[in-house]
């Protein structure tokens, strides 16, 4: 599974389990509320005598399902927490393949720089011994460090007697700089051994199923 999906797999998996569990906490206080009020009814049918630290019968209906629906909760937050995990694993995997494509980015750059480099400077080496180089090369120089460039100028001056060389282009066509990709959309579609999501195979097709009495 490419890391992106999975991204998305937990982010999804985790909306939908925190909604389930928001509507099972409301259906239990729902149920709460009618226990509440049966122990109101039975103190009423006693003719409002002090019952306190009496242990009423409470209605076996009631408690059941407001039982089950707080296995369901436990079963739904547990399930929430590893998910919780398993998307911060998943970012932190994201984002360190990321920070290595930006660090070999980087990297390349150096080297295209040192590269430019040392060409500059055999240009420079060139024009001081008074051969002819072209244009764009001169350019390049000049871009690179004006300094440099008339001091190679200077010299050429001083060896224009001696016998000359002409060189061609230390650089192609006009190249291209090179594009780097998108370090977080490489970190993305890589592949990596993911597992789905807890809970991911019970999703219901239709949200949460209404148990309210």
């Amino acid at each position: 599974m490419k890391i992106g999906e999975a991204r998305k797999a937990y982010a999804s998996q985790l909306s939908y389990q925190r909604n389930q569990r928001s509507q099972l906490l409301k259906q239990q206080e729902e149920y709460k509320k009618k226990l509440e009020q049966e122990q109101k009814n039975r103190i009423t049918a006693n003719g409002g005598a002090n019952v306190t630290g009496v242990t009423l019968e409470l209605s076996d209906e009631y408690l059941q399902k407001y039982t089950e629906l707080q296995e369901q909760i436990d079963t739904l937050t547990a399930q929430i927490e590893k998910n919780e995990k398993g998307l911060d694993d998943v970012i932190s995997m994201e984002v360190g393949i990321a920070n290595m494509e930006v660090a070999k980015q980087q990297g390349d750059v150096m080297k295209e720089a040192a590269a430019d480099m040392a060409k500059c400077l055999e240009i420079a080496r060139r024009i001081s011994r008074g051969d002819k180089v072209p244009a764009q090369d001169e350019k390049k120089l000049m871009d690179f460090n004006m300094e440099i460039y008339q001091i190679a100028k200077n010299m050429a001056v001083m060896n224009r007697n001696k016998k000359h060389k002409e060189w061609e282009s230390l650089w192609e066509d006009e190249e291209e700089k090179k594009e780097y990709p998108d370090p977080m959309e490489i970190a993305a579609n890589t592949e990596m051994n993911i597992a789905m999501p807890e809970g991911a195979e019970t999703v219901p097709e239709q949200g949460v199923p209404n148990q309210t009495a």
